[in-house]
């Protein structure tokens, strides 16, 4: 899993705090979010999920400690998939503009995958037979005939079953950043808008929750408290504007030709014979951001936790469904080799 919308937030701090320190020797446990010297340099990240991150990233400043040019190259491979971007951001003063392209490649796509005669998909569980004939039941008549929208129990299902597929797809993000520096706290908020060429009716590994293709808007923000001696930690939040298929209209619009009629809301894909439309539906994270600089290796390093959460929201399409809770949690190390 990749975490970059978490580091690209917290990257537009840089060169706005603890302007004026003295150097020292050993440098803080928050010196991930202090101001970051120009030029090139290699970060290598392992991260859970699992997963390795390797991102070259070189930055040009226009005006010291007030304004700067950062390109980044980032691939990533994780256990259910791989991902090429390039991203570039500019900074100016307490604001910045960000644009990013990127190829995906996934090979554990888990989508929607609705039974032609129940609307309801299967998560790859085999079809009921006659016991005498070992004929397969109607699909009409089978006790258990799936699920209506891929929620976490449907998504574990069908990784028990292996029902995924493979696919890939190119995407495009634009990002606006604004930073609220005010020792010891600090404010990080960013507003992203992204299109991707996904299947509908999909899961997003990166932000654990079920999309289609096309526009979505996502919105992060951080409140940080820093210490130079122990890192930095606090609140996270995320929101997302995000399209998925939702069956709608009168019970005409949604009988299937076996005369199954799919309930409204449901799930469902284009070509079902049934009224099926793309509606954007909003959807609320919060959580938990922490780092530290750990001093394992002789360069800058930093351990990075973040965790989101949908409890008490009622929402069953978030989360990693391997926990079968609303909660994704992401542990990165990340070492930066100067060029």
């Amino acid at each position: 899993m990749s975490i970059r919308n978490a580091l690209l937030g917290i990257a537009v701090i840089a060169g706005f705090l603890c302007l004026g320190r003295s150097a020292e020797a050993r440098k803080p446990k928050d010196d991930f979010i202090s101001p970051q010297l120009g030029g090139p340099r290699l970060t290598l990240m392992p991260f859970i999920g699992p997963g390795f991150r390797a991102n070259y990233d070189h930055r040009f400043p226009i005006e010291q400690d007030m304004s700067e040019v950062r390109t980044q190259l980032i691939g990533d491979v994780a256990l259910p998939f791989s991902e090429v971007s390039a991203n570039v951001d500019v900074r100016f003063f307490l604001l910045s503009l960000g644009l990013s392209v990127g190829f995906h490649h996934e090979w554990h796509l888990l989508q929607f995958q609705p039974d032609p005669a129940t609307g309801r998909d299967r998560a790859g569980e085999p079809k009921v037979t006659n016991d005498s004939s070992g004929v397969p039941v109607p699909a009409t008549e089978d006790p258990t005939p799936g699920y209506l929208d891929l929620h976490r129990t449907a998504r574990a299902v069908k990784d028990k079953n292996t029902d995924i597929d493979t696919d890939k797809w190119m995407y495009y993000e634009g990002r606006w950043g604004l930073v609220a520096p005010a020792d010891p706290f600090m404010g990080v908020s960013n507003l992203a808008l992204r299109y991707e060429n996904r299947p509908d009716v999909t899961y997003d590994w990166v932000n654990a929750t079920v999309l289609n293709g096309g526009w979505h808007l996502r919105w992060e923000a951080y409140t940080l408290l820093r210490s130079r001696k122990l890192g930095f930690i606090g609140p996270a939040f995320r929101a997302m504007v995000v399209q998925r298929n939702r069956a709608r209209g009168p019970e005409a619009d949604r009988t299937l030709q076996s005369g199954v009629i799919v309930p409204t809301d449901s799930s469902c894909q284009a070509g079902e014979n049934i009224r099926c439309i793309g509606t954007y539906e909003f959807e609320f994270q919060y959580g938990i951001l922490a780092g530290t600089r750990p001093s394992w290796v002789s360069s800058n390093d930093t351990l990075l936790i973040r965790a989101y959460t949908t409890w008490g929201l009622d929402n069953d399409l978030f989360g990693t469904h391997t926990f079968r809770q609303p909660l994704q949690i992401l542990v990165a190390y990340m070492v930066d080799i100067d060029l």
